[in-house]
């Protein structure tokens, strides 16, 4: 796929995920005392990373992802492979769980811990 393609594709698939975007909007809207999330990835999102990255899996295993809120209106997100049997019952994630998975993939991903300090820096909230 040339890089124009790309692009479009790309762009198509980040428009498929404004719903997810919201739902966690409205997820810090109604619990404004967390600042964290943990779900499941939506198709939109694996999609969008599968053509970022490239094709990978883990047998056995779901994407999720963990959401945290800088201030009402940025998040950050990091993508995380967990045993598929998490998946049933996303709604009992304590913000402590959430926080922990958030920190321990910031932990092991210097991109993520980059983007995570100049987002806090550029729109506050603490690191």
């Amino acid at each position: 796929m040339n890089q124009r393609a790309q692009k479009r594709h790309l762009e198509r698939l980040a428009l498929k995920n404004e719903a997810t975007i919201a739902s966690d909007r409205r997820f810090f809207e109604r619990r404004p005392d967390r600042q964290y999330r943990l779900r499941l990835a939506s198709a939109a999102e694996v999609d969008l990373n599968r053509a970022l990255s490239g094709t990978w899996s883990a047998p056995g295993a779901r994407l999720f992802v963990v959401v945290r809120k800088i201030s009402p209106t940025v998040r950050i997100r990091a993508l995380l492979f967990g045993p598929a049997e998490n998946a049933a019952d996303m709604d009992n994630v304590s913000e402590g769980e959430a926080a922990f998975l958030f920190e321990r993939a910031r932990r092991q991903n210097a991109q993520l811990a980059s983007i995570e300090s100049s987002t806090v820096e550029a729109f506050g909230g603490a690191a």
